[in-house]
């Protein structure tokens, strides 16, 4: 009598068309988690590391070396072991790597204070994304090998291939135009890890059936894996000792969006890095007071003898600090941000009232045909000054806009002495005959500079000392610093910024680093969270 015949392995049966199919659809999802995880990476990066391009350097280079990882690692795998069942299980200890991420984001400023900005980012990268990434690098070897057989390898690997990269297109556009502005990122990679266990789960069940459905246990406890703690309306002390609460964050699709209260004023912080501060009694706010504490850009009205008859144009808004002071002197002001929710941030917590589209500032300019007599460009991205916007071409663009005899004001945030600023003032002088640039503070440290430029000669009438009951009396502080803190940069080394040869980024690096270094004095390191 014959023995019995063993139950034959489901994991080695040959791939049924259902199976088959799944597979593919595996390839699909997998290929747009990857491109989630990959952009939300970044965005996690940037409140300790910037937005620039070392950044999307060091995320960009993990992400391809952690794949090609996968893929010779799964392509091994599946000539040993041709069982999906076994790249299913790889999807789900991925899905499990991923959800972890916003929970490690202690590792972000750990690698930046022991290795700085650059290698900073390629470890904390490394740290946080090459397993899981790698992992679903896996999968699109291991189908190519289950679905081909010896004829039709080349077909099957492109077809493999080619899904894959329609599915990391849709990953692509779905994560930036609505999971980050939507939900955030920490929720984003939750949502990412659950598709992701899902597609390990459903894979399992189509090879073992009943025996495979406990795996969707797997997806159901990541949908609730606890987000880290929510810091809007917790309160805490800055390295100055001053009290500083958290009012609102949000993520929107160019940066993480906190606003905060702290003393007597509101900040807004993009990206981890300060980019308005208010009163938050706005009302308060007279003629002077930001001349008083160095915002030089509180001198264009100062240009003309009547500003009331002026209008101005400001291409980047954030917390609308300038427009709220421009408008004292009764100006028509318009206003472009590249960010609908800046602007109703600006309007919700700033007191923002006035006239703004959501638009890119450098189309904008392109495509206006109304004349201002002041522009202003304040276009930080958290530290990353666009450089698209600082350009020749941008500036010609911006001097388009200007009627005749009107100023040009730039806020640049960089070292007096840097070669980052003397290109830049380079490339405004070789569209301006006229250019004047006032530091904020004293020294060639990293700090705001003003940058002023027009057709005509640049001069200030000195009608501050009549702004406020009683004047200055016979001392004029404000004329004394606009003296003192005037110059002219170094511009041996420079170069005229085009479209097509702008580093900006790259000469900004050491400086934004230091900026940074000079807003968590001031802030402290909760509002990157």
């Amino acid at each position: 009598m014959s023995e019995p015949r063993p139950a034959a392995d489901p994991e080695t049966r040959p791939l049924d068309r259902l199976s088959a199919l799944y597979l593919l659809a595996t390839a699909v999802g997998g290929g747009a988690v990857i491109m989630a995880v990959e952009l939300l990476g970044a965005r996690m990066l940037s409140p300790v590391y910037g937005g620039s391009l070392t950044v999307w350097a060091a995320m960009i280079s993990v992400t391809m070396l952690s794949l090609a990882c996968g893929y010779f690692l799964g392509g091994w795998l599946a000539d040993r072991w041709p069982r999906p069942g076994l790249f299913y299980l790889a999807l789900l200890l991925a899905a499990g790597l991923v959800a972890l991420c916003p929970h490690l984001r202690f590792l972000l400023a750990g690698c930046y204070r022991l290795m700085g900005l650059k290698a900073g980012a390629l470890a904390a990268s490394s740290l946080l994304f090459f397993l899981p990434l790698g992992l679903m690098g896996m999968l699109s070897p291991a189908a190519i090998r289950l679905l081909s057989s010896r004829r039709r390898v080349g077909i099957t690997a492109g077809g493999v291939y080619a899904i894959s990269t329609v599915g990391s297109v849709a990953g692509t556009l779905l994560t930036g135009l609505w999971l980050i502005p939507a939900f955030g990122t920490a929720t984003g990679f939750r949502m990412a890890s659950v598709v992701l266990a899902l597609l390990g789960a459903l894979g399992l069940i189509t090879r073992l059936r009943a025996r495979g459905a406990a795996a969707l246990l797997v997806p159901l406890g990541l949908a609730f894996v606890p987000a880290p703690l929510a810091r809007v309306g917790q309160v805490y002390l800055a390295p100055d000792g001053e009290r500083v609460k958290v009012v609102a964050a949000r993520d929107s699709a160019h940066g993480r969006i906190v606003v905060l209260e702290k003393g007597a004023y509101n900040l807004l912080v993009v990206g981890g890095i300060i980019q308005t501060g208010t009163p938050r009694n706005l009302e308060r706010l007279q003629k002077g007071d930001c001349l008083a504490t160095h915002y030089f850009q509180e001198l264009l009205p100062y240009t003309v003898r009547a500003p009331e008859k002026t209008s101005a144009l400001l291409v980047g808004l954030a917390g609308g600090m300038t427009a709220s002071m421009l408008r004292l002197y009764d100006m028509e002001v318009d206003a472009v941000d590249l960010d609908p929710e800046m602007i109703a941030v600006a309007r919700r917590h700033f007191s923002f009232r006035g006239n703004a589209v959501a638009a890119d500032g450098r189309r904008f300019l392109e495509d206006c045909r109304k004349s201002y007599d002041f522009c202003v460009i304040d276009t930080y991205s958290g530290d990353v000054f666009p450089f698209h916007l600082a350009s020749r071409e941008a500036f010609v663009a911006a001097r388009r806009v200007l009627k005749p005899r009107g100023v040009l004001a730039i806020n640049y945030i960089g070292s007096p002495a840097g070669r980052a600023f003397a290109c830049t003032y380079r490339t405004i002088a070789d569209v301006f005959p006229q250019v004047r640039a006032i530091r904020g503070e004293p020294g060639d440290d990293v700090q705001t500079i003003t940058v002023f430029a027009s057709d005509h000669a640049i001069e200030f009438n000195g009608a501050w000392l009549d702004e406020r009951p009683g004047g200055f009396g016979a001392a004029d502080p404000i004329g004394e610093a606009i003296d003192n803190l005037s110059f002219k940069p170094d511009l041996a080394g420079s170069f005229v910024l085009t479209d097509d040869f702008n580093p900006i980024d790259f000469l900004r690096a050491d400086e934004a680093l230091r900026w940074r270094t000079r807003t968590r004095k001031n802030i402290g390191t909760a509002v990157g969270l």
